[in-house]
């Protein structure tokens, strides 16, 4: 449908419709598809992403030591590590993500590639929580998850430490 120019040479809000839908699809689309990849963890898991310029950097070396020391208190809240490098997998080790997946999550948190970063996601996909070039300790962690509405529901329904909620339970 042709625009139509009003009689002062404005266009109608009617007209421009189609017009405005379009571009809000267009706008839309690329950041439905470019979180597409956290779809698999979604309402599952709460992830920690670490984001490291290389598999041998201390900071990342650090943090990892100090989740370990907590890893049931993380299991017990559904929460999943993920290791990242700038360039993916790392040798095939299989603790870093592939190179494709890699390039997803740095495209969509942008996290500085020459720094570390630790990245908190929710169980509805969001970023709770970024710290650049710094350890986290583990409380500090356990405590924002405990105060998130879905982990307080979990506690509050009497699933205690291990979330039902997320396995079917409902």
């Amino acid at each position: 449908m042709p625009l139509r120019k009003h009689n002062r040479g404005y266009l109608r809000i009617n007209d421009m419709k189609p017009l405005l839908l379009s571009l809000a699809l267009l706008l839309t689309t690329p950041a439905m598809m470019d979180a597409q990849f956290l779809n698999t963890y979604q309402w599952k898991s709460r992830l920690v992403l670490l984001f490291t310029p290389s598999p041998d950097d201390p900071l990342f070396l650090q943090q990892m030591s100090l989740l370990a020391e907590q890893s049931e208190a993380f299991e017990e809240r559904d929460v999943l590590f993920i290791s990242i490098t700038p360039n993916g997998e790392y040798e095939n080790t299989g603790r870093f993500l592939e190179e494709s997946l890699a390039r997803q999550y740095h495209q969509h948190f942008s996290p500085d590639e020459k720094q570390f970063e630790l990245i908190v996601v929710g169980l509805d996909s969001t970023e709770k929580f970024r710290a650049r070039n710094t350890l986290t300790p583990p409380s500090v962690l356990l405590e924002l998850i405990d105060g998130m509405p879905m982990r307080r529901q979990e506690l509050r329904q009497g699933y205690g430490n291990k979330s039902q909620v997320n396995r079917g339970g409902l």
